[in-house]
């Protein structure tokens, strides 16, 4: 695979050269995922034309210039020809002189005149977001994908109620008909590419190693093969019947449309009729466009784009259509311009087979399709939202594309008034025949008959708020295979899905359904009639589904509860656009891919552009250093072992300000209202030299306290004879902790006060020990050096890992006066790291993307500084642009249970994972998520942890079935599901490798999911 350096186009280019067997980006819906490896077609199939790799120019594929018809009639035979005879020979010498093959392109021309003529679409054309049939003008709205996972019950209700408003609200407006739509459009991959190189900074390319372009491409590929789409929601509104005369001139425009001038000239008044009647419409116009503004569809006028979409997509149910690459006009469409919507797919259906054919030319591959449209049959009251998914999601976790077209009636209240006062006499004379003139006690169904008749009286009487409107619908929805058989199976499987519940009918003239997803055309059949109150039409809640992140950031798995999208995630929103805090919580037990994930979001921020600093007490991460294309840019430190001396030199750690900085400078803001700005930024600047100074010693004093025992620390004059030491030593840039023992050492030797000499000599005595130890060569510097931290300025540090691999934390529980000397080493060393990663960060222009992952913070919390640097990133993280990611193992580190500072207020992103099913933990979770205890969050966050009973048994092991790890994400007010699985992003396989964690030899990766 290889691309220009410069030639960034090229990355979006579906046709550029490479050899992933993929489809290209955003063209192909979920249903062509078993197409690749389907079984032949049936015989009456057309057999899609595909290639092994899809990124390569397409072969050209032979078509017949001649337009296919698109009905199953077979070749008519001439019944006239022949019959006819003459006096004279003329005739039939004229017939003889044609040939066979002349006779058989006229007999076809004139079947497929007569078969377009039967199929002729009624649209007229569109103005706007209206489309116009001879018949009737239809306003059409957008509605935008909303939320519905992870609500609390209260407002799934108010959803359901607002849309049910929203038909109320239109019923009140004098809308009588709505034709809505329910479309599926490939996510859009190549658009999430184009942003994202917009978006990023990328690292340069390192010679051997993944590219940036391919690290793209691979990025699209991987997502591409999650099949993810997107909801649109059309709500048509057929508008006041149209004039005669406007509707006598369409049908005379039509008529005459092959008349040259005439039908021309007819056509533009046809045109001229119709803008008349629009322009009186305004009012009622505007008055739709506000409803549908209102909470509960915040629809919106369909753009000409969107507009092009909706008529394609419905002409061409089951092809592949790219809602990136259909746009080719920004106008109207016109009667010639309908015309070509017949063109797009071939439909062809066979009686008895229960499906309809379509088939098609794509960017030059011909596909083929089953498609079955099912009609919502007998529905059962649905205890929606406690108990179940809106009954129109209810498919969509099988996972297909399902398309919806709803042919709704707005009843008027007084005629649903009437016809209830009519049934329920019916019902009424029914229950006395039983109770008065017979004595019997009335069939149950009866009686429920009556109650439920009665109840929808009453409400029609005593409701004010419009939601006793109630409606008579008809719900289809188009089911897509490969071939008819995986299409019966699909249907199958929808229908087990909605059982008992809901009925999917399987009609005949199923070419007739699939028409009617067109805007325009007739209503198919009036079978199975559905008649319900707004509420439970609006219960139906199509357009819900996954709704989290953006499509701009980075890949961090994809969304499992409804419709499966890709969760993107722009981590830097929250400082750069939202004036949020960037701390985002990491919560899960041990083993459950924490780390595994915030490993990954580093490895995509840093190569973005972003610094990153990683403080893993445990080490593995460190390996991300050996990948080539961030090695250049790395730099680690290993705390323990054999780190360099001096590492984490307090005097060195811990910066001067920069006179540089604009924080110093006469022009700042701060010192706008000084009457010597340069003499007050000067004054603030040796002030800050002096708190810097002052920090150096304070922070030399608690690191050597750290050292002893508590027993040592409580002693009279400890605290006394540190400070004194640090404050003879000074604060200082080029001092170190040898200095401060040196001076406790002539503080042993010439005190007069003989407690204050006992105690320094103990005291020397102790720290200079442990400053012999292995652990402690990185605080201390080789004698007759500074030693310390000297940032390199020839070097482009991307990436800093402060691991301290081998350190030995100190048993929780036990005594300090038991700990040995390594144990008593882990407080200040987790200390300085912590200091440490606080200057990397926080050392770095403000402006500057940063991201910081803190592992294991519990423990970096028992230290003063690690308490700091997390009080920092939650309350200055957003000042200074910063991504922390916080691992830890209980919730409970964030909410101030143990008398630290309760950070959740804090928290604009959080990230659960499995809790193990501790109740405690689960409490805390809902706290950080800022959701409600006892809606029935509890089992979703006890359930992350996988499928089936974790066993060892490998009879009975279900855990092989999804490996992919699953969190429950926060970002902003939406939360949702999210499936961390890489498998089909096999050009991070060398990550995936780097970030195994597994204890255990020539580990193997699985990449579906965390190590």
């Amino acid at each position: 695979m290889t691309t220009h350096e410069n030639d960034v186009a090229s990355l979006f280019d579906p046709r550029s050269t490479g050899h992933i067997p993929v489809v290209p980006p955003g063209a192909l819906p979920p249903s062509w995922a078993a197409a690749r490896t389907a079984a032949p077609p049936d015989h009456h199939e057309p057999t899609p034309q595909y290639t092994p790799d899809v990124w390569d120019e397409p072969e050209p594929v032979e078509t017949d210039d001649r337009v296919a018809s698109i009905t199953t009639a077979d070749e008519i035979p001439d019944k006239g020809r022949g019959r006819r005879r003459g006096r004279g020979t003329s005739g039939k010498s004229a017939r003889a002189k044609k040939s066979e093959t002349v006779k058989d392109q006229e007999r076809a021309a004139r079947t497929v005149a007569k078969d377009r003529k039967s199929v002729k679409l009624e649209l007229c054309g569109t103005a706007g977001n209206i489309t116009r049939t001879p018949r009737t003008a239809t306003a059409w709205f957008v509605q935008p994908p909303g939320p519905w996972n992870m609500r609390p019950t209260p407002k799934q209700r108010r959803y359901i109620r607002d849309e049910a408003l929203i038909l109320a609200n239109l019923r009140e407006a004098g809308v009588e008909h709505l034709h809505r739509r329910l479309t599926r459009a490939p996510w859009p991959v190549r658009a999430w590419a184009r942003s994202h190189h917009e978006w990023a900074t990328p690292l340069p390319d390192v010679d051997g190693a993944l590219s940036w372009n391919d690290y793209l491409r691979g990025q699209q590929h991987g997502m591409l093969w999650s099949e993810p789409t997107i909801k649109g929601r059309y709500w048509g509104i057929e508008l006041p019947a149209r004039s005669m005369s406007s509707r006598g001139l369409d049908y005379l425009a039509l008529w005459l449309s092959s008349f040259g001038r005439i039908g021309a000239a007819v056509t533009r008044w046809a045109d001229e009729s119709f803008d008349r009647e629009t322009a009186m419409l305004d009012e009622h116009l505007a008055t739709l466009a506000r409803i549908m503004a209102a909470r509960g569809a915040d629809a919106r006028p369909a753009t000409a784009g969107q507009m092009d979409y909706l008529l394609r997509r419905s002409a061409a149910i089951g092809l592949p259509l790219d809602i990136d690459g259909v746009i080719s006009g920004g106008g109207d469409w016109t009667d010639t311009d309908i015309a070509s919507l017949e063109d797009l797919a071939d439909l062809s259906l066979t009686p008895g087979d229960g499906f309809t054919t379509v088939s098609g030319l794509v960017d030059g591959r011909r596909y083929s399709a089953a498609v079955i449209v099912l009609t919502i049959g007998r529905m059962a009251p649905m205890p929606i939202p406690e108990q179940m998914l809106p009954w129109q999601v209810i498919g969509d976790g099988s996972g297909e594309p399902l398309e919806w077209s709803e042919r709704i009636t707005l009843e008027e209240k007084t005629a649903t008034a009437r016809a209830m006062r009519f049934v329920t006499d019916k019902i009424t004379n029914q229950f006395k025949h039983y109770t008065v003139e017979h004595d019997e006690s009335p069939p149950t169904e009866l009686t429920e008959q009556h109650a439920t008749a009665q109840k929808i009286k009453t409400q029609l009487e005593h409701d004010h708020s419009g939601l006793s409107t109630r409606v008579k619908g008809w719900w289809r929805m188009a089911v897509v295979g490969a071939n008819a058989d995986e299409v019966r199976r699909k249907v199958s499987t929808l229908q087990e899905m909605y059982s008992p519940h809901i009925i999917l009918e399987h009609e005949h003239g199923q070419y007739q359904l699939l028409r009617e997803f067109i805007p325009g055309q007739r209503q198919a059949n009036i079978a199975h009639a559905r008649r319900m109150s707004v509420y439970d039409a609006s219960a139906g809640m199509a357009a819900v589904g996954d709704r989290i992140g953006d499509r701009t950031g980075l890949i961090v798995g994809q969304t499992a509860s409804i419709a499966p999208r890709p969760a993107v995630w722009n981590c830097f929103a929250g400082p750069e656009n939202k004036d949020k805090s960037g701390l985002t919580p990491i919560v899960a037990v041990p083993g459950s891919g924490k780390t595994f994930l915030a490993g990954m979001t580093v490895y995509q921020a840093v190569r973005a552009g972003a610094y990153g600093v990683i403080l893993d007490p445990s080490g593995p991460l460190a390996r991300l250093a050996t990948l080539p294309e961030l090695a250049p840019f790395t730099r680690v430190y290993a705390l323990t072992g054999r780190s360099r001396p001096g590492a984490l030199n307090p005097y060195r750690v811990i910066a001067d300000p920069d006179p540089d900085d604009p924080e110093y400078s006469p022009t700042h803001s701060h010192y706008a209202l000084d009457p010597d700005p340069a003499a007050a930024a000067a004054d603030q600047y040796q002030a800050d030299l002096r708190a810097a100074a002052a920090e150096r010693m304070e922070c030399a004093v608690s690191v050597l306290k750290m050292m002893l025992t508590d027993k040592d620390v409580e002693q009279r004059w400890t605290e006394s004879v540190l400070h004194t030491a640090a404050h003879n030593v000074g604060g200082d840039a080029d001092h170190h902790l040898g200095q401060v023992l040196d001076q406790l050492a002539a503080m042993a030797e010439n005190e007069q006060d003989t407690e204050v000499k006992t105690t320094a000599r103990s005291i020397h005595q102790k720290l200079h020990m442990m400053s012999q130890l292995a652990e402690a060569r990185v605080l201390f510097p080789k004698p007759g050096t500074l030693g310390g931290f000297d940032a390199d300025t020839t070097f482009d540090e991307r990436l800093t890992i402060l691991t301290m691999p081998g350190l030995q934390l100190p048993p929780e529980g036990v005594p300090s006066s038991q700990w040995t000397p390594q144990q008593r080493m882990a407080a200040p060393l987790m200390h300085m790291a912590a200091w440490q990663a606080n200057r990397l960060i926080y050392d770095k222009p403000r402006q500057a993307r940063k991201i910081l992952f803190l592992d294991e913070n519990k423990y970096l919390e028992q230290t003063g500084a690690g308490r700091t640097l997390n009080l920092r990133i939650a309350r200055d993280s957003r000042k200074f642009n910063v991504r922390a990611l916080v691992c830890s193992q209980l919730p409970d580190d964030y909410l101030g249970v143990d008398g630290t500072d309760d950070k959740s207020a804090l928290t604009y992103e959080v990230i659960i994972g499995d809790l193990g099913g501790n109740e405690h933990a689960i409490e805390g979770a809902l706290k950080l998520l800022n959701l409600p205890a006892g809606q029935g969050y509890e089992a979703t966050l006890a359930d992350l942890g996988g499928g089936g009973e974790d066993t060892l048994d490998p009879d009975t092991d279900t855990s092989h079935v999804d490996q992919a790890r699953r969190f429950v994400m926060k970002m902003a007010d939406d939360i949702e599901i999210v499936r961390c699985d890489w498998t089909d992003f096999t050009h991070l396989a060398h990550v995936f490798e780097a970030l195994d964690s597994r204890p255990r030899a020539a580990a193997t990766i699985d990449s579906g999911g965390a190590p």
